[in-house]
């Protein structure tokens, strides 16, 4: 930059008197100039200011430069953005480096983009939102079901909508997600109000509900109001969209619970009939009664035998006749 004045007189000396002057260019105001000398340092470029603009050499590409010469000559036309503008030192400072179209001041947390992915890693995708840095999307914030493997739901290129987690302008560190930020609030959510939401997921034990909140809502089975009911898919199904009242809501544990009693209007389940054991009846059926009949014939004959053989032993055993009247 020690040079910069004597090439500042040459360059003022043969060029004419209208100038542009330097209160009227504003940072990343894009121009363009002619490079008229090239040091060490840097290039100083004539984009009929003043006086020329110096380009860095670290402004030269977003990949390191090694010599200026490798980049630029005098003659060159170049195409510049203006990045700083010290009136009182007489300095404008160029870039050749496109500026980002958001500056950090302008990454909110909630605010929405629209960017396209430069890379794709297990553990979740890198996305140019056009800011200063690329911004991170973690496999855990591709979706709200939870974390995802984005090597199957991705490829470079591809166009996403993101939403600002945080931005670090001091650690150079944009955190984004693509789930969108809820409608409502841990503290809009009061108990005893009636709240519409839509059926995500159906369970054994309840059913799931996406009220616009940081997480989808539960309705217990015990809180369908439904008698005898075993299946919550009897009264809900998914995709449905129904009124529920807020019972529950603790934000700490990240935890809505829901409830339907007196609000649905569907039929008692009825209960199933108990089974019953049966009881041999007196008057049996004629099958029964010949099968009871064959039973006891069969028992009859192997009696019979038992005491044929224990008379051939020398048993003495009274006749069968006189054990049946007993």
């Amino acid at each position: 930059m020690e040079t910069s004045p004597v090439v500042l007189e040459q360059h003022e000396e043969a060029e004419s008197p209208v100038k542009i002057p330097l209160r009227s260019l504003r940072p990343k105001t894009q121009v363009e100039g002619v490079v008229i000398a090239v040091t060490p340092a840097g290039a100083f470029v004539d984009i009929g200011s003043e006086i020329p603009g110096f380009i860095h050499i670290s402004q030269l590409s977003p990949q390191p430069v090694l010599r200026v010469s490798d980049v630029l000559k005098p003659g060159d036309r170049v195409t510049a953005w203006v990045k700083q503008v010290n009136r009182k030192k007489n300095l404008l400072s160029l870039t050749m480096i496109r500026p980002a179209a958001y500056g950090w001041g302008q990454l909110k947390p909630g605010r929405e983009f629209t960017g396209r992915i430069t890379r794709v890693e297990p553990g979740g995708v890198y996305v140019d939102i056009d800011a200063p840095v690329e911004g991170f999307v973690p496999a855990s914030q591709i979706r709200k079901e939870g974390r995802a493997d984005p090597t199957g739901l991705f490829q470079v290129g591809d166009e996403v909508k993101v939403w600002v987690i945080s931005a670090s302008r001091r650690e150079r560190r944009l955190r984004l997600t693509m789930i969108p930020p809820p409608s409502v609030k841990w503290e809009d959510l009061k108990v005893g109000e009636l709240i519409r939401g839509k059926v995500t997921r159906v369970e054994k034990f309840g059913a799931f509900v996406d009220i616009g909140a940081e997480r989808d809502a539960l309705i217990h089975i015990s809180e369908f109001g439904v008698r005898n009911l075993k299946d919550p898919s009897e009264v809900l199904q998914e995709g449905q969209e129904i009124e529920a009242r807020i019972i529950l809501v603790d934000p700490e544990k990240k935890q809505i619970r829901l409830s339907l009693r007196g609000l649905l209007h569907v039929k008692e389940v009825e209960p199933e009939p108990p089974v019953q054991k049966a009881v041999p009846s007196r008057s049996a059926p004629a099958s029964e009664a010949e099968s009871a009949e064959e039973e006891l014939t069969v028992m009859a004959y192997a009696l019979k035998r038992a005491l044929e053989e224990a008379r051939a032993r020398g048993q003495s055993i009274p006749p069968l006749e006189s054990l049946s009247t007993n």
